[in-house]
């Protein structure tokens, strides 16, 4: 018994047998000997005795040497044999990500959905500090793929298509456009990074009645003495060809036994892949994109029709009053506008944002209204809900204020108009390292540790740095030509102004000697009153934002806010009204111009205190704007805005 068994493993591992193909399906094909039993044939081959019983029936209980035995090379095929197979590696390949302007290790770590703790482990280096083209290697878990919210990520290769990407990873183009909302047909370039959701075509099935023709047993036929193929065929209501293929090498003479597969169809439910038939037409893609974006909706922007929805934080507050009514009065002005706008302010009292019910109110009446857009005015604790809301319907979603918040990294509905911190502070650097060239840098009071701006300005100018107290200045001697920009650390405004009387100072005692001041962002609200003194200095400072209130565009706001509202707007930092008029009317132009996707490029016009742009921060995230200024204080002459950007 153990000699038997251990001289089988052979042939349990590989039959080496002929195959005949019936119905779609391949067959073995064995020839009985002496001896044989159907017990015997299947322990020899592996194969499972009732299968082997009920496929040849007329073997079962009598058995002829040289009698065919048939048995499927397949015997595992399923009902579900159909879909595809799922897509599996040992391992996954490590993300690059390449360091850009504003990237900060968290927000990579949030944009990627790592630990900042694993993103230091592969990459000790970005301790120090990131730099722009530098590589972030970030490794993915294969065994986290899929679990929840966590994707497998790929860099677009050469020759990759949509299609062939979907079809590697077993997935979907439509699922591939709602998980890297900035992607489309026209965008789809090599090195770009997409998240994938693998293995999520399995997700689209569909359950379909199909007619399914399968071999039910094998039967036999003992041919006569005028019996023809042909008439065999016709009396066991078989096909011809399939057979003359079934018994190929068997002479038809009388008392041949032929072996009959006997076929038959029935109607079965199965769950299919469900393959959207657009994936392999022309333009089809196109109309996919147009679908998971929402565009193209005859009652919405396509259709002649913008709708933008306010949720304002607090309807008892001045700020949110201003806002509104800038907002108005932008209306006001494109009423004429080839597109009809709806506009509507949620809620009517101020709302319980931790409520359950009062978050739910929102969401219905946003239901009910269709927005387009919908515009928040918090200026922190920005509504996560809200994000959420935007993310599954559709609806961009604009944080007009709320600096701090980062739900655009990995959120493609939230829009943040408020350049990033981190993003300006790059920015600022670049800025003054290329407007003051072969420069000394003079970094002027206590340091503050905080001031992210003094800190990526230092990292330019390295060595060409040195720190100094606003007393010092005083005593400073320069050289005749040198250049020198001042950093003040300052901030209140009694050290502002000691800080500037010294430079005035020192810029008297040295008159052929160049000196700027680069101010923090806080001195915009001391600018007013400081102005003349902010020119004698020439003081250059950052801001999101800048309302001139003599500027001929601004005043011409003014008069028209007073004679709509009684009064004129606010003075704030920034000017709230000015805001919502801005805002207003770049969402209402773009809308207009670009059907509301927002992956069309668009650009603000003349906006009287925000720059505004939209840059997608990646394929899967939100939008943020990239533009501020540097408002320069010139000895002589006007304010001026200069526009900062990448």
């Amino acid at each position: 018994m153990i000699f038997f068994w251990v001289a089988s493993l052979p042939a349990l591992s590989q039959v080496n047998l002929p195959k005949v193909t019936v119905a779609g399906e391949q067959y073995y094909v064995y020839e009985t000997g002496k001896g044989d039993s159907m017990y015997g044939i299947a322990n020899h081959y592996g194969w499972n005795i009732d299968r082997l019983m009920a496929l040849n029936p007329s073997l079962a209980t009598k058995m002829k040497k040289g009698s065919k035995v048939y048995y499927p090379v397949d015997p595992e095929k399923t009902d579900d044999s159909s879909a595809p197979a799922d897509f599996s590696a040992e391992s996954y390949p490590v993300i690059q990500h390449v360091v850009k302007k504003g990237d900060s290790v968290y927000s990579i770590a949030k944009m990627y959905d790592v630990p900042v703790e694993k993103i230091y482990l592969y990459n000790p280096d970005t301790k120090n500090g990131l730099k722009r083209g530098a590589i972030v290697t970030i490794p993915q878990a294969a065994d986290k793929i899929n679990e929840g919210d966590s994707f497998f990520f790929y860099a677009i290769r050469p020759g990759d298509t949509l299609g062939s990407v979907a079809e590697a990873y077993n997935t979907s183009v439509g699922q591939l456009l709602r998980d890297n909302k900035g992607v489309s047909n026209g965008n789809f370039e090599a090195g770009d990074l997409l998240r994938i959701s693998v293995n999520s075509r399995q997700d689209s099935t569909m359950v379909q009645t199909v007619e399914e023709t399968r071999v039910d047993h094998i039967d036999t036929y003992k041919a006569g003495k005028n019996d023809t193929w042909e008439s065999v065929a016709e009396k066991t209501g078989t096909d011809i060809k399939q057979l003359r293929d079934f018994n190929s090498g068997v002479e038809l003479k009388k008392n041949a036994v032929i072996d009959v597969p006997v076929i038959v169809t029935s109607k079965v439910e199965k769950e299919v892949e469900y393959v959207d038939e657009r994936e392999n037409m022309a333009g089809g893609i196109d109309d996919i994109y147009n679908e998971v974006h929402k565009i193209g909706n005859a009652d919405s922007v396509a259709g002649g029709r913008v709708s933008v929805a306010l949720i304002i934080e607090d309807p008892q507050s001045k700020r949110d009053n201003e806002f509104t009514r800038g907002a108005l009065l932008a209306l006001d002005r494109l009423k004429n506008a080839d597109h009809q706008i709806r506009f509507k302010v949620l809620p009517d009292r101020k709302a319980d944002v931790d409520s359950v019910r009062a978050v739910k109110a929102l969401a219905d009446s946003l239901d009910r209204f269709g927005a387009d857009v919908v515009i928040a005015t918090h200026e922190k604790n920005f509504p996560l809900w809200l994000a959420r809301y935007g993310d599954e319907n559709g609806v961009e979603i604009v944080n007009a204020f709320d600096v701090r918040s980062e739900l655009y990294l990995d959120n493609p509905a939230v829009i943040n108009l408020l350049t990033p911190s981190g993003y300006l502070s790059d920015a600022v650097a670049e800025w003054v390292e290329s407007s003051f060239p072969d420069s000394k840098m003079i970094f002027v009071g206590n340091k503050d540790a905080d001031d992210a701006y003094a800190d990526a300005i230092a990292s330019r100018f390295g060595a060409a740095s040195e720190y100094s107290s606003a007393a010092a200045l005083h005593e400073k001697k320069l050289a005749d030509w040198s250049k020198y920009v001042i950093y003040g650390y300052p901030s209140t405004r009694d050290d502002v102004s000691a800080l500037l009387n010294a430079v005035v100072a020192m810029k008297e005692a040295n008159p052929l000697a160049s000196v700027k001041v680069i101010g923090r962002l806080s001195w915009i609200t001391l600018a007013d009153d400081m102005k003349e003194l902010f020119g004698k200095a020439e003081v250059y400072f950052p801001s999101r934002f800048f309302f001139n209130h003599t500027g001929a565009d601004e005043r011409k706001f003014i008069s028209d806010y007073s004679a709509s509202f009684g009064h004129g707007p606010i003075r704030a930092f920034p000017t709230y009204a000015v805001a919502g008029y801005d805002i207003m009317n770049f969402l209402v132009n773009s809308l207009a111009s670009n059907s509301g996707d927002f992956n069309v490029s668009v650009a603000g016009g003349r906006e009287l205190q925000s720059p505004l742009n939209l840059e997608r921060v990646g394929n899967w995230g939100g939008f943020f704007n990239p533009s501020s200024y540097m408002i320069h204080y010139p000895p002589y002459g006007d304010v001026e805005k200069i526009l900062i950007r990448k």
